[in-house]
């Protein structure tokens, strides 16, 4: 048969026979046969469907990266099968349409399987990338349509709803509205094969695997495909047409026949009886007979299971309930209503519908509508249990403690009792016993709970209760309409019965002394909902009733198979919408009435007061009010005889109640009034009004103005009340009374208008609110009444100026201060009164006056300005506003002008008078001699140095008067640089001052764009212009490095944007550097960007949080890379000038010095290149390096310290580069290759080498050589050193293995010997640290301090890197010294350099970070010692490193400690080893344990030492053994091959002798 490895006959490409026939069969069938998974239907097995695995035509379609998705789907990790599905939905996406196409033979079985998916991520995700095919290959699905569709309807009911929208949205995607019927009429057997299995032959080991899904993955997948099938046949229902649900019927009637599909009904799972529930609900409507051949086991099921409330079952089980009912006409025969429906009814209702009275009640109406006679009787037994138990349901802890609950009980209780008795209007006993029983042991039971109960009546009870009363009273005939069966005496007999029990119930809460408030209020509530019904707004309910006021019968007879109407209005519109129009209603209220009264006369009660004020807010007519003056009913006739009952009222009950003495609250009395107002005419209004004012002016002064008070605010609270009450409030007598009023409070010898207590409030409320409140615009009081408050409230200002002790008028003040700033505030064109602008003047004066001489506190005094500014304001947002002789601008510029100038101000009224005054700059025709003033003020104590203060004040004032007297630029120039001074003396300046400057200067920056010199040809701007320029920047700078966080975004950019654009004109503006003022405008320029990169550098999370959250990162990614692309070529520009400025040159090198290495690494600087230079740098970094290195020579410092800055960022990322090249060099070259440092540098190097050696030709090692600076010497050798630094960064920087070739370079070049004899002729011989005092422990040297650029600093830090950097190339140049050298070098080492950098290396032991498996290192300071323990399995060894007192000069000794488990010989070789690395490597103590750590590591994984230098790690280049002799197999180092061969003159092997090839 043939082997699974045996070779395939050359050029048989053809497949195998079994693939030949499934491409066959895929070719005439046009979808892929389901060979590996036994059918279309979900299984756990196979994931990549290619069945047809050899058929290359077919597999050809797929796209490779395709194939490989679909192999993923079939993976067991559900991350890696969600990963897929998306990778293959955005591949969709992005591929052409007719490689998405080769994946549709595929796609069925595949989506078959992950559309039910157990991880629901999984499902949403399949149907999101499922979209994305649909949309790309469009028609082409059609094919395959039936292969999917049935796993695609279960999709859509999936019991995840985001991934069923997902679902339903590819199904909206692939069909419009009008094509969705008929593909589905298309795949309906498909879908209803898939549907049918799922529910009656799969289980859930059937649907898994039980082998690799664990149980409970199975379980819960099974539950939710049986949820999603059930869902799944409803939908399938609501979609097809009429005639397609007629072709289903024997298949749907098969599936209702099975046994199977009605225990799901009873199933534990909640899902999946609400899903049960809802298709019972489907097939009654869309195929009612089958539901009715299936009456037997369709009624049981739903109506004894109506004890079922869980959430998710409640909801479809009811709507199943009503289409049961609705559907099978004898549906009560199949059920034993009186043992198994009705008990459970009854049970459910007393329990309030166990918390689900939302969902449940709302169908008890259309329940008891379908409910036959032969359940129902006895009626009276029936309707009795039935409300008694719903109404019992409010009892239940749910309906308590949620209003919605009680809502929906209350709602349906009402309903279903007014179709009850709509349902049983006939004359017979029996019916009118149900009426009697509904009334009297239901409703009014019902409302007399209501009444106590706050919850039921804040609740739709009340008014429901009145819709019903307005329905009886239709039937009954009281509106005009009547119905058309007779039954008008029975209403109205309901109705008397009705109000007549209600009477009775309200009786019994009111007619007692202890009456309950709540219940007294209930009662309120009741009667104004019923007289106030046709101003509510009616809500929608379950069950319309107007049809039944058409018919005589109720018309619950309905045809079997309509649907229940479940969303119609309760009431016509123009029927249910009215009030009562019975006088039973108005009776109830006047014997309430009259009842109140008694009790108010006769016990005093409050209670009733109270009630009866609730009841006159709703019933205000002449027959209520008459109950006040009679005992007993008179007829029309005598009512009409007498005065206005209202009135009489009002004058016999009302004012002797407001008038009695310690009565605290009278706001219902003042309710009381207003509701008997509506019943009297205007000029009664206006007669009963004055009266009550006068009788309670009489009684108690602070009693009648808090009742005043009452009464404007409720005679303003509406239109109508105000229109009524405008005559009175307007009037003498108010007026007068007000007045004398604010006399009162404005008496400063009294003791009134000191008191602080709630009445004295009240009348200065009282106050405030009659200047303030307006309509239309218009006074609420007399205007003249008005202007008189206000000249008193002037005056009384007025004299508070000229007392000298304000202690005990302070409250009066701040009275008047709250009604000012009230008047200000609310009354529009308030200063068009000259009375207004006198009182503002003088709140103006006092707040700028010394407060000395005001003896007002701190707290007043800021009461004062805010009210000026409230005036202010107001004054300068009126269109009209203009400087007027005698107005409030001209008498107040006068009086600041003459403030200014006699200095009589204190320094906060100097600042708080300009800030009030300068408020009003929007009015552009003040006088310019305020200017003037300021400038003088300004120029008399800029220079006094014991003025300090006074600068804050110029600050505010120049701050924000400026731009707005139209100055020139000196002018504005001059008030920068003051403001500027003010900022720089640590004035303590307020945020909306620097705001204010910033604002202004933004303004000019659209008005005057000239005066920012943006592009400008310098040479021809004046030296003021320039000057103002470098103010504005000098002002930003400031800005940004104190108050950074006042910016705001807009205000950032335009900082950001200036700086940039400045910086533009400057590198414009190269060749004008001949004037000092251009060089003034770089210098500031590059001071700014300098406090940019300042701040940006290192804020404070503080500052951070403050900051717009966009501005680091536009700084980062766009102005940084605009201010060095303009930054970087300029020392160059300027340097061109042979007579270029030394201070432009160092500002513009300190602002280089910030510059990022990525901009350095990405320049845009001119391609510079040398011929023949070898080189393996990036041609930016090449072109750099060219460029500046030169400038090390330059004969000037600055740019010599600027081009050091810049090459010692880059300095780090250079050996990146040459690593990069060295890769593709081979160790195994004869001689041992060295590097050389970057070209450029090295060339530096040889040319200031030699020049140095001319220099310090004639000195003496040891000796020091006197160099004068900036002479051409000395400007030699500090590019000599500032080259070498970079050369030692460079070194310090390399890796092991560059290092050991770079060092190779210096040392065949002999740079580092020429340098160490050129630093002892240059380091003084004693490097003392400038500056230290004398008392000090330790001595400074220039070894200790950080490094400055001066040049015997220089020198010394170059020294100290070479030996720190270079130890071993140092100690080799000593050794070879002569005798005399080596004394000096070793002499001058040991007393300043080897403690420092013994410190530093014993330091760098104790901090550092890097840490080794199976090796700890612990350091000794004092000792200079490093213990270094290497640990591995049994083997323990222990290293001593000592530290020479000459260090690095001398070698380091290493001394063993213990071992355990290493022979002498392997210990010593160690040892050894460690020695060597120590000696000759260019490196840290750290860095050779490292290297000697990584050698005895790979001699205990295997590897070989060299037999030559018995190292496995070669001691120099770091290599390992490579070369291998092909006899002994023994491998050697590269760099030991050579030297063995040099020196034995043979090419043999050290160890078997034979020739090495």
């Amino acid at each position: 048969m043939g082997g699974k490895n045996k070779q395939r006959t050359k050029g048989n490409v053809r497949p195998s026979s079994s693939g030949r026939a499934a491409e066959l069969l895929a070719r005439e069938n046009g979808v892929v046969p389901g060979f590996v998974g036994f059918g279309t239907t979900a299984t756990p097995e196979p994931g990549y469907v290619p069945a047809v695995h050899g058929a290359e035509d077919i597999d050809s379609l797929v796209d490779a990266d395709f194939r490989l998705v679909l192999r993923k789907l079939s993976k067991r990790d559900a991350f890696t099968r969600l990963k897929a599905v998306q990778e293959f939905g955005s591949m969709c996406q992005e591929r052409e349409a007719e490689v998405v196409k080769g994946v549709l033979p595929y796609w069925p079985r595949i989506y078959c399987k992950i559309s039910v998916d157990h991880d629901r991520r999984v499902r949403e995700a399949t149907q999101q990338a499922f979209e994305q095919l649909v949309l790309k290959v469009r028609r082409s699905l059609a094919p395959f349509l039936k292969s999917l569709m049935g796993h695609w309807m279960l999709a859509q009911c999936d019991t995840y709803t985001p991934a069923a929208s997902a679902a339903c949205q590819v199904f909206h995607a692939a069909f419009p509205p009008s094509k969705q019927p008929e593909a589905l009429s298309f795949c309906r057997e498909e879908i209803l094969n898939v549907l049918q299995d799922t529910l009656l032959k799969e289980t859930a080991d059937t649907l898994s695997d039980p082998q690799s899904v664990p149980e409970e993955e199975r379980e819960a997948k099974f539950l939710r495909m049986v949820t999603s099938s059930l869902l799944g046949v409803k939908r399938l229902l609501s979609l097809l047409p009429s005639s397609d649900r007629t072709a289903l019927e024997e298949r749907l009637a098969h599936l209702i026949a099975a046994g199977k599909f009605w225990k799901y009904g009873k199933h534990k799972t909640p899902q999946i009886r609400g899903a049960f529930f809802e298709v019972l609900s489907a097939l009654c409507e869309y195929t009612p007979s089958l539901v009715q051949n299936e009456a037997a086991r369709a009624c049981p099921a739903v109506l004894l299971s109506i004890d079922d409330t869980d959430p998710v079952v409640l909801p479809p089980l009811w709507e199943a309930v009503l289409h049961i009912v609705s559907t099978i006409p004898d549906f009560w025969t199949h059920i034993n209503s009186r043992k198994g429906f009705l008990p459970k009814l009854w049970g459910l209702l007393k329990e309030g519908g166990k918390g689900m009275a939302t969902v449940l009640h709302p169908n008890l109406m259309p329940l008891i509508s379908k409910l036959p006679q032969e359940i129902t009787d006895p009626a009276l037994d029936f309707y009795t249990n039935f409300f008694t138990s719903l109404i019992q349901g409010l009892s239940s802890e749910r309906a308590v403690t949620s209003p919605s609950e009680s809502a929906a009980i209350v709602t349906a209780a009402v309903e279903c009792l007014r179709y009850s008795i709509l349902h049983n209007t006939a004359e017979g006993e029996d019916q009118r016993q149900i009426r009697i029983m509904l009334i009297s042991q239901q409703l009014l039971p019902l409302l007399d709970r209501a009444l106590g109960n706050p919850s039921l009546q804040n609740g739709p009870f009340f008014l429901l209760v009145t819709e019903m009363l307005i329905s009886w009273e239709n039937r009954a005939g009281l509106h005009g309409w009547s119905g058309s069966n007779g039954s008008e005496d029975v209403f109205q007999k309901l109705l008397e019965d009705f109000w007549e029990g209600l009477n009775l119930l309200f009786v019994r809460y009111t007619d007692n002394e202890e009456a309950d408030p709540k219940a007294l209020e209930g009662v309120a509530t009741l009667l104004q909902v019923s007289v106030s019904t046709g101003n509510l707004r009616k809500k929608s309910v379950k069950i319309c009733f107007s049809k039944l006021e058409d018919k005589e019968e109720s018309g619950v007879e309905g045809g079997g198979g309509e649907k229940p109407d479940l969303s119609v209005p309760a009431l016509e519109p123009e029927k249910a919408i009215g009030s009562l129009k019975t006088e039973h209603l108005e009776d109830v209220v006047c014997q309430q009435a009259q009842l109140c009264l008694v009790y108010v006369n006769e016990k005093n009660s409050e209670k009733h007061l109270l009630f009866l004020s609730l009841l006159l807010r709703s019933f205000h007519t002449h027959r209520v009010f008459a109950v006040s003056h009679a005992d007993h009913y008179r007829s029309k006739e005598e009512m009409d005889t007498l005065k206005n009952p209202a009135m009489r009222f009002l004058l016999e009950r009302v004012v002797v109640w407001l008038a009695e003495k310690g009565r605290t609250d009278t706001d219902h009395l003042v309710e009381m009034v207003f509701s008997s107002l509506h019943c009297c005419s205007q000029q009664e209004t206006i007669r009963i009004l004055n009266h009550i004012a006068t009788v309670l002016f009489d009684v108690d002064m602070d009693l009648q103005w808090g009742i005043i008070l009452q009464i404007i605010q409720r005679a303003s609270a509406d239109p109508e009340t105000l229109k009524s009450c405008g005559d009175w409030l307007k009037g003498s007598v108010l007026g007068e009374q007000l007045l004398g009023l604010a006399d009162e409070l404005c008496n400063l010898r009294g003791s009134y208008s000191t008191s602080t207590s709630p009445k004295s409030t009240h009348s200065w409320t009282l106050i405030s609110l009659v200047l303030s409140q307006r309509h239309n615009n218009e006074p609420l009081i007399g205007e003249v009444y008005m202007e008189k408050i206000l000249e008193k409230l002037h005056a009384t200002l007025c004299e508070t100026k000229g007392l000298s002790d304000a202690g005990n008028i302070e409250p009066l003040v701040s009275f008047i201060c709250n009604v000012a700033s009230t008047f200000f505030s609310s009354v529009q064109d308030c200063l068009l009164l000259t009375s207004a602008e006198e009182l503002l003047l003088t709140v103006f004066q006092l707040t700028a006056q010394d407060q000395t001489h005001t003896h007002l506190s701190d707290s007043l005094l800021d009461k004062l300005r805010k009210v000026c500014v409230a005036g202010v304001r107001s004054l300068v947002q009126h269109p009209e506003c203009e400087v007027r002789e005698g107005g409030f601008m001209h008498s107040t510029a006068l009086w600041i002008k003459n403030q200014l100038l006699t200095s009589s101000l204190d320094i906060k009224s100097q600042s708080d008078s300009l800030d009030v005054f300068l408020l009003a700059d929007q009015c552009s025709s003040l006088d310019e001699f305020i200017m003037d003033v300021l400038i003088q003020h300004m120029t008399r104590y800029a220079s006094n140095t014991h003025t300090h203060t006074h600068t804050h004040t110029l600050a505010v004032g120049l701050s924000r008067a400026h731009i707005h007297f139209g100055l020139c630029v000196p002018d504005v120039c001059d008030c920068l640089a003051v403001l500027l001074c003010c900022l720089k003396a640590n004035t303590a300046v307020q945020e909306e001052v620097l705001q204010a400057i910033l604002a202004t200067m933004m303004e000019w920056r659209n008005s005057k764009e000239d005066w920012f010199l943006f592009s400008s040809n310098l040479s021809k701007v004046s030296a003021a212009q320039l000057m103002l320029t470098v103010e504005m920047m000098r002002f930003l700078s400031w800005l940004v490095t104190n108050s950074p966080t006042v910016l705001s975004s807009g205000q950032w950019d335009f900082l950001l944007c200036s700086m940039l654009a400045w910086l533009e004109t400057a590198s414009e503006n190269v060749s004008n550097l001949w004037n000092p003022w251009v060089q003034l405008f770089v210098c500031e320029n590059t001071a700014l960007i300098v406090k940019l990169n300042q701040f940006f550098t290192s804020p404070s999370s503080a500052v951070l949080e403050k900051l717009p959250p966009e501005l680091s990162g536009e700084w980062t990614d766009f102005f940084i890379e605009g201010i060095y692309s303009l930054l970087l070529p300029l020392p160059i520009k300027i340097t061109d000038d042979p007579l270029f400025p030394l201070a432009v040159l160092q500002s513009v090198g300190v602002a280089l010095t910030y510059v990022p290495v990525q901009q350095l690494s990405q320049n845009s600087l001119p391609a510079r290149f040398i011929a023949d230079q070898k080189t393996n740098l990036p041609e930016p970094l090449q072109t750099l390096l060219n460029t500046l290195c030169p400038l090390l020579l330059f004969k000037a410092r600055p740019l010599q310290i600027t081009a050091y800055h810049l090459l010692d960022k880059v300095m780090p990322q250079l050996p990146e580069c040459d690593g990069e090249g060295d890769n593709s060099k081979s160790d195994d070259d004869a001689e041992e290759p060295c590097l050389s440092p970057p070209a450029p540098l090295m060339s530096i190097l040889s040319a200031c080498e030699e020049l140095c050696e001319s220099i310090l030709a004639g000195v003496q090692v040891g000796e020091f050589a006197v160099v004068q600076p900036l002479s051409v010497e000395y400007s030699c050798i500090l590019g000599y050193l500032l080259a070498w630094k970079l050369l030692l960064t460079f070194f310090k920087s390399s890796p092991s293995h560059l290092r050991v070739q770079y060092s190779l370079y210096l040392k065949r070049s002999r740079s580092l010997h020429n340098l160490l004899l050129h630093l002892f002729k240059m380091m003084p011989e004693n490097p003392v640290y400038p500056g230290q005092g004398g008392e000090t422990k330790e001595t400074r040297t220039l070894f200790t301090e950080s490094l400055s650029l001066a040049l015997l600093h220089l020198a010394c830090s170059v020294y100290y890197s070479a030996v720190q950097d270079l130890p071993a190339m140092v100690r080799l140049w000593w050794n070879s010294q002569e005798k005399r050298v080596c004394t000096t070098v070793e002499k001058f080492t040991t007393k300043y350099v080897s403690p420092v950098l013994s410190a530093q290396e014993i330091s760098s032991v104790h901090s550092s970070t890097q840490t080794f498996d199976s090796m700890t290192v612990k350091a000794r300071s004092v000792a200079r010692e490093v213990i270094a323990t290497y640990s591995v399995d049994d083997i323990f060894i222990e290293l001593v490193i000592q530290l020479p007192q000459n260090y690095p000069l001398g070698s380091i000794t290493v001394e063993s400690g213990r071992r355990v488990g290493v022979s002498v010989q392997q210990w010593r070789n160690w040892m050894l080893q460690l020695s060597t690395y120590l000696t000759h490597q260019n490196g840290s103590i750290m860095e050779g344990l490292a290297l000697w750590k990584n050698n005895v590591d790979k001699r205990f994984e295997g590897v070989e030492d060299c037999m030559i230098c018995f190292s496995v790690i070669h001691g120099s280049n770091y290599s390992l053994p490579k070369k291998a002799c092909r006899t002994c197999k023994k491998k050697f180092h590269s760099a030991c091959l050579y030297k063995w061969f040099t020196s034995s003159n043979k090419s043999t092997c050290p160890l078997c002798r034979e020739t090495f090839f």
